[in-house]
This record gives C-alpha cells, sequence and structure tokens, in this order.
C-alpha cells in the first residue's frame, strides 16, 4: 500500500485500551531484534479495515515492530506464503524483513487471542519462553515439515493457550508453520473441516487434534 493510504488509517485501535498498551510495550521491550508485520487486507471491508488500525496501533509501541500493509494481489507470494487461500486479513511475522518466522494469524487476534499474538513476537524475536530441555529436543528433533492451523474462538481461554504453545514450538523449528485462524470469520473452513468445537490444531494432510492440549501432547501429533 501507498504511503498515504497509510495515513488514512487510524492509528488507534478499540482492541488496545492505555493498560493493555502498556503491557505490551512491556513485552515489547525485550525484543532481541526487530519484527515486520507483513498483512494482507481489504480496507474496504470493516474487519480489514480493524484489523490495520490495530496493526498500525500496535506497531506505535516499540520501533522494533515494522509494518508492511498489502491490498489482496499487491504480493502474490506473500499470500502464498501465507496461505492466504483469498481469506483476509491474514498477517506473518518476518525477521530480516523477509525471513517467516512460521507464524501467522488469519483474522482478527481480539480477546484473549491478543495475549498469543504478543508472546508470538517474544518467543520469534525475544528470549521466549523457558522449555524444559527435553521438551527443546523434540522440537529440534522434528523433521518433518508440517504447516497447523490453529482453530479459535476469541473468547476461548484454551484456544489462546493452544496457539501460544504450536507457536512457540514454530518459533524454534523451520519445520513447522503454524497459523491461527478465527473460527467466527470463516464459515467457508468450518464447513470444509467439520468444526463442531475448538480449539482445532488441523494439519496440512487433514488429521485434526481437538481441545486444549499440553506441549507434549501437540508434539505427539506433530511427530505422527
Amino acid at each position: 500500500m501507498k504511503q498515504e493510504t497509510y495515513d488514512g488509517i487510524s492509528a488507534s485501535s478499540h482492541l488496545l485500551d492505555d493498560d493493555m498498551c502498556g503491557q505490551i510495550r512491556r513485552v515489547l521491550d525485550r525484543l532481541l531484534q526487530d519484527v515486520w508485520v507483513r498483512a494482507v487486507m481489504d480496507l474496504s471491508d470493516k474487519k480489514g479495515m480493524e484489523m490495520a488500525e490495530f496493526l498500525k496501533a500496535f506497531s506505535g509501541l516499540n520501533p522494533k515492530v515494522h509494518l508492511q500493509l498489502y491490498e489482496p494481489g499487491e504480493c502474490p507470494g506473500l499470500e502464498e506464503e501465507l496461505a492466504c487461500e483469498q481469506l483476509y486479513p491474514v498477517t506473518g511475522l518476518y525477521l530480516a524483513e523477509t525471513e517467516f518466522t512460521g507464524l501467522s494469524f488469519r483474522g482478527i487476534p481480539g480477546g484473549k487471542e491478543i495475549n498469543a499474538f504478543v508472546i508470538a513476537f517474544y518467543n520469534a524475536a525475544g528470549a521466549g519462553q523457558p522449555l524444559e530441555e527435553q521438551v527443546t529436543i523434540r522440537i529440534a528433533d522434528l523433521s518433518q515439515p508440517r504447516r497447523l492451523q490453529v482453530f479459535v474462538s476469541l473468547a476461548c481461554h484454551y484456544c489462546a493457550e493452544t496457539v501460544i504453545l504450536c507457536q512457540h514450538i514454530a518459533a524454534l523449528s523451520q519445520q513447522i508453520q503454524v497459523q491461527m485462524t478465527d473460527a467466527g470469520l470463516y464459515p467457508s473452513l468450518v464447513e470444509k473441516y467439520g468444526l463442531e468445537r475448538v480449539p482445532v490444531i488441523v494439519r496440512d494432510d487433514g488429521q485434526s487434534l481437538t481441545g486444549g492440549k499440553s506441549m507434549e501432547e501437540i508434539l505427539d501429533f506433530m511427530e505422527k
């Protein structure tokens, strides 16, 4: 998008109040490297503009966070990398501007999913949440490339935790990509995968894992 289009996007978001902005700043201050937020959205759509405002407000909280916004069809390579399927908005986190972390979000990470969005930055570009050595070894040993979608509801506690666990694995393994998907925004995907409740982790081979799971259970699912 051209800079004048950015100028037409509000730098504030109803999803971020002053208290939450303060909490987010404290996490982003612990980043060890810059993160590029690359997103595709249709600004003529209400949800697209809502996501653009959220991302613009979020990126203004720390100079290490850089924002790149694209309109549908403007960056086909990005849409392909994020498995967009012409379902917007979709957002990916990148290091060194073009190095995909494997972490992405389809929809708007509002509600409890804001926590997952913030922690994704810390796990991808900060020291990361501590893990037991055995878990770290299992992640390092992952050899099968996997692309997973985690279907969520924005009001679901277990959903946010599932996204955090899956994306933590993706942040540490080049073999894994994990995308949060707001099931409420994409009925076509809910129908496609026959979803009845969330959270649900869907692998690229169509296999699924339903309900809140531990890191070990998620790794078992990835290793199969």
